[in-house]
């Protein structure tokens, strides 16, 4: 089943406040799952209002590029965004929805995902991809009237 952009871009927005809440409530591995699938989400909203193709991969870069998504960034926010969106990159895997906690503590290791960080490094990288979410589907949904309709 595929759906129409509209449930894409909504969806993307009650994920990211889903993300938040699960990092409050220190459920730090859904958290990072949810906060990446939100991204997802706005990006596929943004590639369906160009094209009615189902695009399967989970490749976020990838997805970006065919939603065109970098296009609807105003110019002074590209770096920021460009860093969130590869943030969200090195820390996610649609795979992590499958994940333990001490599971995605590996996954963060086996990718020295956890140096430079002090303390939970679980935790902090929940952080970094929930603040990187919250940018992309917040500008996403700031940009969403602007982005042309197939």
């Amino acid at each position: 089943m595929t759906f129409g952009p509209e449930v894409y871009r909504t969806a993307a927005e009650e994920h990211l406040t889903a993300s938040h809440e699960l990092y409050k409530s220190g459920r730090y591995v859904l958290a990072h799952y949810v906060a990446g699938l939100a991204v997802e989400c706005m990006l596929r909203a943004y590639r369906r209002r160009l094209e009615s193709t189902f695009y399967g991969r989970h490749d976020l870069w990838e997805l970006a590029r065919h939603a065109r998504f970098l296009e609807v960034v105003p110019a002074k926010s590209t770096a920021s965004i460009t860093a969130a969106l590869g943030e969200v990159v090195t820390r996610w895997q649609n795979q992590h929805r499958f994940r333990s906690e001490h599971s995605l503590r590996r996954y963060l290791l086996d990718r020295n995902l956890h140096l430079r960080i002090r303390g939970d490094f679980v935790k902090e990288s929940a952080r970094l991809v929930v603040n990187a979410a919250l940018e992309l589907v917040n500008l996403g949904a700031m940009q969403w009237k602007h982005f042309p309709k197939k």
